[in-house]
């Protein structure tokens, strides 16, 4: 009886040492399946699709130019004796830039003042005389009043009285005239020297050293370019949506990687019947000199925000050579490739208009090698 024990309790020991030793067997090849599985998944790195802040823009096109264009143009005949700027040069307010002979208008001003001299000396003769003239007159009224003297008298003074006042008023007249003249004389020295009304660089130069010019002929001409303007057409949709101080960013092919800063000035209240569209002024700063007149420019119009699905730029992916894009959707440790059609792209992120929901998973890195149903693991 002992013995038929014995041999059960063997029999049970070997019978729970296969089994633990099955299990254990089992879970092993579990651990390695996995194992293989993991190392067969490509890593990836992921983001939600979300809803983000986006600026709501509008953009055309349009030339730039100066804030102030001054051609220069002689006030008076003469011969150039100097120009003294030249293509290129910056020229600073009231900095003289041409230069006529100033010698006939010296002389000019030498002869005039002379007579002018001249005639306020006969103006003091004039007066003195007429004052002693008008003396008489007034004393012979009173002895005319009182009989002393006979009408004749009276008459004769009178008269010298009637002379003196008008040889007087020539006198003055002539003196005025003269010195008119002279400041006449002056002012044509004065415009034999050329200066520039504005700060600004020469843009052209027309004029040679012992040219003759006169009134109306061009010189210079010189742009005041600190600061440049252009004329935009929008479409009638936007009337409303840009006024007065709206923000605007322009970009130039000179250089195309900067973006320069300006505002709306001015909208046009009118919407033109033939092209549908209204008029706006923009002014854009320009203390580095880069952007200059008659350059091409493209202009973006931040007129507003909105909310929309938006993914991490460095998830989309774009077919070589079209404008499609796509993305790889995480789902169940697989990807599947996803077309999507874009709208705005900010720094860091892109606007999703078609393709995706809200809180989907994208790969934002390690897309490079993938493929659709590709397994992968997040990082």
């Amino acid at each position: 009886m002992k013995r038929v024990v014995t041999y059960i309790s063997i029999v049970l020991v070997v019978g729970a040492a296969v089994l633990l030793a099955f299990q254990t067997l089992k879970k092993r090849g579990r651990e390695y399946a996995n194992t293989t599985q993991d190392q067969a998944a490509m890593p990836v790195a992921v983001a939600r699709v979300a809803l983000r802040e986006f600026k709501e823009e509008t953009s055309a096109v349009g030339t730039l130019k100066a804030r102030h264009t001054s051609p220069l143009s002689p006030k008076i005949a003469g011969n150039v004796n100097a120009v003294l700027v030249d293509i290129g040069d910056r020229v600073e307010t009231g900095q003289v830039v041409i230069r006529l002979d100033q010698t006939g208008f010296q002389l000019a001003i030498n002869q005039v003042k002379a007579a002018c001299e001249a005639a306020k000396a006969a103006a003091a003769q004039a007066a003195a005389q007429f004052e002693q003239a008008e003396k008489e007159y007034g004393r012979a009224s009173s002895l005319l009043a009182e009989k002393v003297i006979p009408q004749s008298r009276f008459d004769a003074a009178q008269a010298a009285y009637k002379a003196g006042q008008e040889a007087l008023a020539v006198a003055k007249g002539q003196y005025a005239q003269a010195k008119a003249a002279l400041e006449i004389a002056r002012q044509h020295f004065r415009d034999a020297e050329i200066r520039s009304p504005i700060t600004g660089v020469v843009v052209d130069r027309n004029v040679e050293v012992g040219q003759s010019v006169g009134p109306g002929a061009s010189v210079l001409r010189i742009l005041d370019q600190s600061l440049v303007k252009a004329g935009i057409d929008l479409p009638g949709t936007d009337f409303g949506r840009v006024a007065v101080g709206t923000l605007a960013v322009i970009t130039v092919d000179a250089f195309p990687e900067q973006e320069f800063p300006g505002k709306v000035t001015i909208v046009n209240p009118m919407i033109d019947r033939k092209t549908r569209t209204f008029r706006v002024r923009i002014e854009v700063p320009n203390p580095t000199g880069k952007l200059v007149d008659g350059m091409f420019a493209r202009v973006r119009f931040s007129v507003g925000q909105k909310m929309a699905l938006a993914v991490p730029r460095d998830a989309l992916q774009r077919l070589p050579g079209s404008g499609t894009f796509y993305v790889f959707v995480v789902d169940k440790n697989t990807a599947d490739k996803r077309s999507v059609k874009i709208g705005a792209i900010g720094d860091e992120f892109a606007e999703i208009l078609d393709g995706l929901s809200q809180g989907e998973k994208v790969v934002t890195s390690g897309a490079g090698r993938l493929r659709s149903g590709t397994k992968v693991f997040v990082r």
